[in-house]
């Protein structure tokens, strides 16, 4: 039986293996630098990689575009690759990568929140309506907005994720004056599966989701003044609706300037249950 004819390995010079895997010639020699390929020189002066070297770098293009570090890369290309330490590898990177991932989507949901509140703002400021109030964790009730602000930040560092709580000043009202009666921390529901396992929403209780009155006003003070909730209560009273002496606000966003600063103000007044 005649034996398998061994293929001869063909060379390659730096320009040539820079244009098939699409590396820079600097990329090469640097590589070259760390050990994890070998370029072999021969008389005529030129640098020679083999095959083996071009199965190396797809190997190493394709760990990269894994976020392999170099260091890593050196260690999984110098013989320190036995089975359990590639699998442990993997573990550990999957584990980073969907911690980035988490990241990511929190920063798009994010991008999502403010603009929802910038649209809500052009369609609804100083226009009177009914809507739910949102279904939403509970995190905290807070003597005052001050508390609220310091609870915040004790929230945000616990767990990622916690910044997206929005403050929701919590005031009661007669003919004459607002009473304010504390600050609410609440994360919307729908955002819990933006937070991963170290959130556990049971500890925390929900808000009810009542009609209200709606309204988005501006307004020099993080908090509404009695003509906002006066044109909301006399809205209702007109088409029969009657409120509750309770009032919902949320600092949407804020405009800075030089001169001054102006919140954008979402507000709720529950209604009254029909009789």
């Amino acid at each position: 039986m005649e034996k398998a004819a061994v293929s001869e390995q063909v060379e390659y010079l730096i320009g040539d293996v820079a244009q098939m895997v699409g590396l820079s010639r600097d990329a090469l020699r640097f590589y070259e630098k760390k050990g994890i390929i070998s370029a072999r020189k021969k008389e005529n002066g030129y640098r020679y990689y083999s095959e083996d070297d071009i199965y190396k770098l797809m190997c190493i293009l394709y760990h990269r575009k894994m976020n392999t570090s170099l260091e890593e890369l050196e260690g999984l290309m110098s013989g320190r690759n036995s089975l359990p330490v590639i699998q442990n590898h993997i573990t550990q990177r999957r584990a980073e990568e969907q911690e980035a991932v988490m990241r990511h989507q929190q920063a798009l949901t994010r991008l999502d929140l403010v603009a929802r509140d910038i649209s809500r703002i052009e369609e609804c400021l100083d226009q009177c309506s009914v809507k739910r109030f949102p279904a939403a964790y509970v995190m905290e009730h807070c003597a005052s907005l001050q508390e609220g602000l310091r609870e915040w930040f004790r929230l945000s560092s616990e767990v990622p994720g916690l910044d997206m709580t929005y403050f929701y000043n919590v005031l009661t009202y007669t003919e004459k004056s607002l009473i304010s009666q504390g600050t609410d921390l609440l994360l919307y529901k729908r955002l819990e599966g933006e937070l991963g396992d170290a959130f556990d929403g049971s500890r925390y209780p929900l808000t009810e989701e009542a009609e209200c009155i709606y309204m988005v006003a501006q307004s020099e003070d993080v908090l509404p003044d009695m003509g906002m909730i006066q044109k909301m209560v006399l809205w209702g009273r007109r088409r029969g609706l009657k409120a509750e002496e309770r009032v919902y606000s949320n600092n949407m966003t804020t405009f800075f300037s030089r001169e001054k600063v102006t919140y954008c103000l979402e507000l709720y007044i529950p209604l009254r249950e029909s009789e």
